[in-house]
């Protein structure tokens, strides 16, 4: 069950101004109710062996991709590092440096299970007007635009094939 709290676009200068829309509330599962849940999916692995294969995967995954490598996930999707450019561009190719890059991002182009469309498909969805558990939750930041929509980044429906993997917030962050 996919749960949602309506929020309203406050940002005057867009077009989509004053209007509700709905954002996703996720219940944050750690890394240890992650295993815990996997193994009991009639795994034949213990938790440990699960732990250790996971662990390895995000340091061999960061290291390929580091490398310059895209990395495929089966069904999951296609891991590959996106870079962005500084504002002004260089005028003539010549004049572009590596210096002018200032950023780094992970992408996930989706693979055909993840896809929107037949998550779409296969979701519920029900509101909420409270953050249920223990408090412990990653929730979109609602003043992030999406440039692709003119819309806080919650506001729109992807219908693509391929996404941003969200940055959830640093320990330290309320």
């Amino acid at each position: 069950m996919i749960k949602y709290k309506k929020y309203q676009n406050k940002t005057e200068q867009s077009a989509s101004y004053g209007k509700w829309y709905g954002r996703a509330v996720h219940e944050l599962m750690e890394f240890d109710e992650f295993i815990e849940h996997m193994a009991k999916h009639h795994c034949v692995y213990s938790e440990g062996t699960l732990r250790g294969v996971l662990i390895e995967m995000e340091i061999c995954l960061r290291e390929l991709l580091l490398e310059g490598k895209a990395v495929r996930m089966d069904d999951l999707g296609i891991f590959a590092l996106s870079i962005s450019n500084k504002k002004g561009g260089a005028a003539k190719s010549e004049e572009f440096t590596a210096s002018m890059i200032d950023g780094v991002r992970m992408g996930l182009h989706l693979g055909k299970r993840f896809r929107a469309a037949q998550l779409f498909k296969d979701a519920k969805f029900r509101e909420v007007d409270k953050y249920i558990g223990d408090g412990n939750y990653y929730e979109p930041d609602p003043d992030d635009e999406d440039p692709t929509t003119d819309q806080p980044s919650g506001g729109g429906q992807s219908s693509g094939g391929s996404g941003i993997i969200p940055t959830p917030p640093d320990d330290d962050e309320p």
